[in-house]
């Protein structure tokens, strides 16, 4: 069985283009306003983000590199829903959510900075046991290295240490380095309300799962169940939108945190985003 797409595109090494003019194209005429501002609010974040961060200490460094990588995560957003691919910019979307959640929940809790810092110490433990499954690891890497990634995995492990069963005391390594799931750290952040939009949805889209197999399941008027290879657009616009809302919430968060004084310029993105999407909301 072949899609519609697949039956008029040319793969000749020649011809292959990355990117759809026609999307772009249709994205511009639904979006002026958004052409018009995006420059204003590259600026902003330009100003906070193309600098150099005085960090006396974790929480600073935290909150400045995860708002910085989010600053990636909307220019990549925009680069896939300007192309049509709404459900490829829920994907990231789930991501810049989740980033800009902890930046929130630090900066509203700044001694938690440790605790995220240190829990990489599982994830380093855990790549390691995986990938000494598949490879040899100590043809790989030194004695001195595994020695040092499985001790501090170990003694990670005691920290993050979990009672799943009060009657018996079994334990467990937690699943995050929080105790906190993500919807109570939006509540704690302030951006609970985008958490269905932002995150369970696009989780989703992110995994198998019927409801990733549904949102692409179109019925032909011939009865018959096939893909449907046609653009998201709407999809796009939504996840624009939010994606847009997350990147004030960071620029907000970022001049609170390190007293930028750019409230007036803030203010502004806010009017911008309000101009931009009062009908589309």
């Amino acid at each position: 069985m072949t899609t519609k797409k697949e039956q008029v595109m040319d793969m000749s090494p020649n011809k292959i283009k990355l990117g759809n003019s026609e999307e772009w194209e249709s994205f511009q005429e639904r979006h002026p306003k958004l052409i018009q501002k995006l420059s204003a609010l590259l600026r902003s974040l330009h100003n906070v983000f193309i600098r150099e961060v005085q960090a006396s200490n974790p929480s600073d460094r935290v909150i400045f590199f995860l708002g910085r990588l989010c600053v990636e995560d909307f220019m990549e957003i925009i680069l896939l829903c300007g192309n049509g691919y709404g459900i490829g910019g829920m994907k990231l979307l789930r991501g810049m959510y989740e980033r800009a959640v902890t930046l929130g929940y630090i900066a509203k809790n700044p001694e938690k900075a440790d605790q995220f810092l240190e829990y990489h110490h599982i994830h380093a433990g855990k790549h390691f046991n995986h990938a000494n499954q598949i490879f040899q690891m100590s043809k790989r890497v030194t004695p001195e290295q595994i020695d040092e990634i499985q001790e501090s995995y170990k003694r990670a492990k005691e920290k993050y240490k979990e009672v799943i069963c009060k009657k018996c005391g079994t334990t467990r390594t937690r699943f995050s380095w929080t105790e906190l799931d993500l919807a109570s750290m939006a509540r704690v952040a302030g951006l609970e309300k985008l958490y269905l939009q932002c995150y369970y949805e696009p989780t989703l889209q992110a995994h198998a799962t019927v409801s990733s197999l549904i949102t692409r399941m179109t019925v032909r008027e011939n009865g018959q169940i096939s893909f449907d290879e046609d653009a998201q657009r709407e999809r796009a616009d939504l996840v624009l939108i939010a994606a847009h809302n997350l990147m004030l919430y960071i620029l907000q968060a970022e001049n609170d945190h390190f007293s930028m004084g750019l409230d007036d310029e803030i203010r502004e993105r806010f009017a911008d985003f309000i101009l931009i999407w009062e009908r589309k909301k």
